[in-house]
């Protein structure tokens, strides 16, 4: 199991190294701040607890943090912040009009085609959020079959879709969203019953608001491939970006340490979540899924 994973994340890495405030910049020669030293541009999506604004508007996240701690060992300044709907940020970075994604992507070999991602930060597990008493009683995503009519919302272009797809919920019960406020205000208006999201941030939205909900529980996890399909964030680049390697260097010397763990704590991350990214505890990955 920890040699399915550890190859799985090599590949995909190694592939990719081969191969509230919207900031309106037009881009230059998309590698020119690899010779002047320029901020990055840092394309984020608004999603809890990888990259969100607080109450001062400063913005926070397990994304934003810790790539603002491994540019700061290398010596780079603080990222020009992009703010990107969650559908559009592969085709951004592609355009050149951001250099990075910081939004908690998660690694697939689809996406690998498309970008060069640098090792995971962290794993992270699927949830539901469902109306507290979950009185449809919806423990694994097929449960949305049984009811006619009911829907389930989804960010658009998640693999939460694709788990829903997979797990034979027919389009017409998928509710696509840009974002978690959207599935919130469907919930709340009656057009969706329940919301499909990574762990970590349904335990945000709880925990900052949404009353008369709550994760389902016991929840199922999808299965790919016989294991349970546990996501594995990464920042993102172009092909052929040298800043990739950079970064990754970077993570490789701060990922787990102390001061890397008391950040992410505050998200809601565990050592363990960290290890199992990397495979130095027993864990059950999945083939990487992707949010």
């Amino acid at each position: 199991m920890r040699r399915r994973l550890m190859g799985w994340i090599t590949l995909v890495v190694a592939v990719t190294g081969g191969a509230l405030a919207l900031i309106d910049r037009t881009a230059p020669d998309v590698q020119s701040y690899g010779g002047r030293g320029d901020a990055l541009r840092a394309g984020y999506a608004l999603e809890a607890p990888y990259a969100f604004r607080d109450a001062q508007g400063h913005l926070r996240g397990e994304s934003v943090d810790t790539l603002r701690a491994v540019l700061e060992r290398l010596g780079l300044p603080e990222p020009v912040w992009v703010h990107v709907e969650f559908p559009r940020l592969v085709h951004e970075l592609r355009s050149g009009r951001i250099d990075v994604i910081a939004a908690g992507l998660f690694i697939t070999p689809e996406r690998a085609a498309q970008v060069a991602f640098t090792r995971p930060t962290t794993s992270v597990r699927p949830g539901l959020l469902v109306t507290a008493g979950n009185p449809l009683e919806l423990h694994a995503l097929g449960d949305l079959r049984r009811t006619s009519g009911a829907r389930l919302a989804v960010l658009d272009g998640s693999v939460e879709w694709t788990q829903a797809r997979e797990a034979g919920i027919p389009e017409a019960q998928l509710l696509r969203v840009p974002d978690p406020a959207s599935a919130l205000a469907a919930m709340r208006s009656g057009q969706a019953v329940a919301f499909a999201l990574s762990s970590p941030s349904l335990r945000w939205i709880l925990r900052e608001s949404p009353a008369g909900m709550a994760l389902a529980t016991p929840f199922e996890v999808p299965q790919r491939a016989g294991q349970p399909d546990v996501g594995y964030p990464a920042y993102a680049f172009r092909h052929g970006d040298p800043m990739r390697e950079r970064i990754d260097q970077a993570l490789s010397g701060y990922l787990g340490s102390a001061a890397h763990l008391q950040t992410i704590a505050g998200y809601g991350f565990s050592a363990d979540d960290v290890a199992t990214a990397y495979g130095m505890v027993p864990a059950a990955p999945g083939t990487g899924a992707s949010r």
